[in-house]
């Protein structure tokens, strides 16, 4: 049954959010830890909210994420408190940071949440946290997975008790605070339901969602003011159905009242859920998770952000979300922190975009850190835990054709008319970067320069570059137009391409090898595809 909401409350869904900031507070990193030990309640506001109160930036909505939804750094009568040094000399001075860090976000006259973890894991690994008694006492409401910071299963949403407990940490949440909202997390970790049977056991999922609203809208009546659901979701809706979640139902049914798309992926299905919200007030809110990005764009260029979130204003996005992004101004430059205050004063509308050079890329599957995540961006496989923070449906990387005649097709969005402006435009460029195996033994004074797909913490993934002779045999079609022999930069092939070539939307490209020579040419792949736009003035 569709939930009656009154004129507050969707006036309250449909104030302006340009860009919502998920902040991690990470409180739980060793880097952070021992500092707090030492740290003024007043010293850890004033870094947090550096770049919030630097002027010229976009953000309207901030959601906190406190811990990983498992432990309580706030005097919780539900979850296990996680006692670290710098809390506790807070809590002994009646200190609730969760309480200063609210009220601090209204002052500055923004939109407030709480982000709550669904289904993080335990860090138990991280001293001085303990084993979640429950699941000790219940082992038989846990998923067992994979271990991940000392992991010890994640909660199964099929089993009632499970329900139970996170309706009654999340009602402890929206009654103790003066929050807008809450957004439920379901990227930590969507492994709510037992795997291989997610869609079979949606209702479970369902009727949480059902018994959260209904919360939340007992409590928005008490108060007297809106109460707001978020919920993070895949990026498209056969991915939430890998997952369990039947967005439909809950966008018709109105359990939510904005949706947050995705985590690591560049490329959200907005069309798709602008469908099933159609005649809903219900809000989309595309999200990029910087730290965890999509395989092969870690931190990128400015220009690579610009590229993303341009397609998603295109797309109709209602707002943009940013998901642990920087969070202070350094005292000394740091490139992160640098190059996500530049976009927290560029991303916030369409207008901020205009003329700015700009990087569209295909997407590529994976993301995180390494083999040590789960999934492990090198496994290209299609995951079977879960479909949320794969990008298993990307097209990259793939299969170069190689029979003379076929090409490997592949889709690029681009929201800048630059057929329209094309005096603005100074220069296009298409690169693609492929893996040779068959080239692997040859002498390096032979093969093209060796180029990073992927560089993190903990691993750079790098390609076999081809054969130097691939620039006279590889051809790139853009919309059916052939385009003219690559350069070659870098270990990069480099195209030219003219601003006339270029539909509003998505584009073509077809690549293969002209001529089929199985003793040259092997199993090549290409890696990564970027189209690259300079404008004559950037910006100006």
């Amino acid at each position: 049954m569709k939930q009656r909401l009154s004129q507050a409350h969707l006036a309250a869904m449909n104030r302006r959010r340009r860009v919502v900031v998920n902040f991690d507070t990470n409180f739980g990193s060793p880097s952070v830890v021992i500092p707090l030990a030492g740290t003024d309640i007043e010293g850890v506001v004033q870094d947090y909210f550096s770049m919030i109160d630097e002027p010229g930036v976009e953000m309207d909505s901030i959601w906190w994420c406190w811990l990983d939804g498992n432990y309580a750094n706030y005097p919780s009568r539900i979850l296990p408190i996680w006692e670290l040094p710098g809390f506790k000399k807070w809590w002994d001075a009646g200190i609730d940071p969760v309480r200063v860090f609210a009220e601090e976000t209204r002052k500055r006259g923004k939109e407030v949440f709480f982000s709550y973890r669904l289904n993080g894991t335990d860090m138990i690994s991280i001293e001085p946290l303990s084993k979640p008694l429950l699941k000790e006492v219940h082992p038989e409401w846990l998923i067992q997975t994979w271990e991940s910071y000392g992991n010890l299963g994640y909660w199964n949403f099929v089993e009632q008790g499970v329900r139970d407990y996170k309706l009654c940490i999340l009602r402890e949440i929206a009654e103790d605070y003066d929050f807008d909202g809450i957004e439920i997390d379901f990227a930590r970790v969507p492994v709510n339901l037992p795997p291989g049977h997610q869609w079979e056991n949606r209702a479970h999922l369902t009727e949480f969602m059902r018994t959260v609203r209904a919360m939340t809208l007992e409590i928005e009546e008490n108060r007297g003011r809106p109460f707001l659901i978020a919920a993070r979701v895949p990026e498209t809706l056969e991915g939430c159905h890998f997952d369990g979640m039947d967005v439909e139902t809950w966008a018709c049914e109105h359990l939510v009242d904005i949706f947050v798309l995705g985590n690591r992926s560049f490329d959200v299905d907005i069309a798709a859920f602008r469908r099933i919200t159609a005649r809903t007030e219900i809000k989309l809110y595309p999200c990029l998770d910087d730290h965890h990005a999509t395989d092969g764009y870690l931190h990128p260029p400015i220009e690579v952000f610009r590229g993303v979130f341009a397609n998603w204003w295109h797309q109709g996005a209602d707002g943009i979300q940013t998901f642990n992004f920087a969070h202070s101004i350094p005292v000394e430059p740091d490139h992160i922190s640098t190059l996500h205050h530049q976009a927290y004063r560029e991303i916030g509308s369409p207008a901020g975009l205009k003329h700015r050079d700009k990087t569209f890329v295909v997407q590529r599957r994976g993301g995180g850190h390494g083999p040590t995540v789960v999934p492990n961006p090198e496994d290209w496989t299609t995951p079977r835990w879960m479909y949320y923070l794969t990008n298993m449906l990307a097209p990259l990387p793939a299969r170069l054709a190689n029979d003379g005649k076929s090409d490997t097709l592949l889709m690029v969005y681009i929201a800048d008319d630059l057929a329209g402006e094309c005096r603005e435009v100074a220069r296009i460029t298409v690169l693609v970067l492929l893996s040779d195996s068959s080239a692997e033994d040859l002498p390096a004074n032979e093969r093209l320069q060796t180029a990073i797909i992927a560089a993190s913490k903990v691993h750079n993934l790098q390609n076999i570059p081809s054969a130097k002779g691939i620039v006279d045999q590889i051809e790139l079609r853009l919309n059916n137009a052939l385009l003219a022999r690559p350069t070659v930069d870098e270990g990069w092939l480099v195209f030219t391409a003219q601003p006339d070539q270029f539909a509003v939307g998505n584009n073509l490209l077809g690549l293969c090898i002209k001529e089929r020579s199985p003793d040259a040419w092997g199993d090549i792949s290409i890696e990564k595809l970027e189209v690259q736009v300079k404008y004559r003035f950037d910006g100006q």
